[in-house]
């Protein structure tokens, strides 16, 4: 599951390593699948849950709603009321969306709705991500010899510098009160699968710029 493994990423070295397990109750997430690692690992940790029938759907399609709701799960507080959506009312992850959305994680549509079953894209959630973590680079911003990809070309695309923030590791500086970063250098990718297998022997934990690697 690709969304269990970006959260899994963005734990702490001390979270991973305190969760840490390769071990699961789904009926279909078995040991030898890629994403098992992330997939026990978050779920010991509270983070993802399954459904009632005992499985957890690895291949399924995420909402918008879901997607929320394990973003809400890294932050402790509470929701808040912000009235900000006009059809989450009574819904399942209602206080999930309204916790996101007072930490200014997500956004919603331009007709006041957030569309909570709506299936997320993966440029939504990219800019869900990197606005957890505080990333954010505008044009001038960045790096002349970061990874590019041939259907992220439009520069004018609303999400075309949020997915070159998410898959580019990278070294940036950023100014006290300023939003965005000024990138000043590529980094190699991380190698995770050989990260899991050392963490399975010694249960430590790493750390990477970005949270989108290869599996």
């Amino acid at each position: 599951d690709e969304v269990a493994t970006i959260f899994f990423r963005m734990l702490t070295d001390d979270s991973r390593a305190a969760y840490w397990t390769q071990t699961n109750a789904y009926s279909d997430v078995p040991a030898d699948l890629w994403s098992n690692n992330a997939v026990s690992t978050m779920s010991n940790a509270g983070i993802l849950t399954g459904y009632p029938d005992g499985s957890f759907m690895p291949t399924a399609n995420i909402t918008r709603a879901e997607f929320a709701a394990i973003a809400a799960r890294f932050d402790s507080g509470s929701g808040e009321s912000l009235d900000m959506f006009n059809d989450i009312s009574g819904h399942w992850a209602e206080s999930y969306i309204e916790r996101a959305a007072a930490k200014g994680w997500i956004n919603g549509y331009g007709d006041g709705t957030f569309r909570p079953d709506q299936y997320i894209t993966r440029a939504e959630a990219m800019t869900l991500v990197n606005n957890i973590l505080d990333r954010h680079v505008g044009l001038e911003g960045l790096h002349e010899g970061m990874i590019t990809f041939s259907d992220n070309s439009d520069t004018s695309a609303w999400y075309y510098t949020a997915v070159q923030e998410a898959t580019n590791s990278h070294d940036y500086e950023r100014a006290e009160g300023v939003t965005n970063e000024t990138w000043t250098g590529i980094k190699a990718p991380r190698n995770w699968a050989e990260l899991e297998k050392e963490w399975s022997t010694s249960g430590s934990a790493g750390h990477e710029d970005s949270v989108y690697g290869s599996n």
